[in-house]
């Protein structure tokens, strides 16, 4: 990334700045697998959006295994074919629990736990077709991770701030902010970019009904 040393200072003075407007409040630990049935809803998602989505899941599934074997076109149906990216996030949710079944002889992940962390990230990177903000998700939530969810939202928003370069790719973009953010600034960061991103987003679309 060109001027990295530059962008480097730009990212902890926004952050500086983020954390006295968006004051984030503590991390709460999720279970590895709901943590990626989660962060498959959560992306260029607001968290409300995402929150009913997973509500909806809780009351129609006894479990997560129940889920793993049900079909795309149920939970697609279930969750609303209006839900932005529906058939991608299933399909990611659906061939992820069944390929962590196959690879585990079971439906848990706690195994990572026992492995280095970047072994464990690996592990969920290797999942069929995951979103990298789904594999962070996870390793920041589940395993307290050095790592950053970014949609591509926040994407966005970071390069609106001058913070990234307009060819920025969201692994860039975590590659760079995980670079320059300390593991224990992680959740912080994330959620106060996440917020200040949607916020920006809702300006955005007001502006454009004004306009219309």
């Amino acid at each position: 990334m060109k001027s990295a040393t530059k962008h480097a200072e730009e990212l902890r003075s926004l952050f500086k700045r983020l954390l006295k407007e968006h004051k984030p409040g503590p991390a709460e630990r999720q279970e590895p697998l709901k943590a990626l049935v989660q962060g498959a809803m959560s992306y260029d998602m607001p968290d409300t959006r995402a929150q009913e989505a997973m509500r909806a899941i809780d009351k129609e599934f006894v479990d997560l295994n129940e889920l793993r074997v049900a079909t795309d076109l149920e939970i697609q149906e279930l969750l609303g074919n209006r839900y932005p990216q529906i058939e991608k996030r299933v399909a990611m949710i659906t061939q992820s629990l069944n390929a962590i079944f196959e690879k585990e002889h079971t439906l848990n992940l706690e195994r990572l736990v026992t492995i280095s962390k970047r072994d464990a990230r690996q592990f969920l990177r290797d999942l069929p077709d995951v979103h990298p903000f789904v594999e962070a998700y996870v390793m920041l939530f589940a395993f307290e991770g050095h790592t950053v969810p970014i949609d591509t939202q926040m994407l966005d928003y970071l390069k609106e701030e001058g913070i990234l370069e307009p060819e920025t790719s969201l692994e860039e973009a975590q590659k760079f902010v995980e670079h320059h953010i300390k593991a224990e600034e992680c959740h912080d960061f994330y959620a106060a970019v996440r917020t200040a991103a949607q916020s920006s987003g809702d300006d955005s679309r007001k502006k454009k009904k004004a306009k219309a």
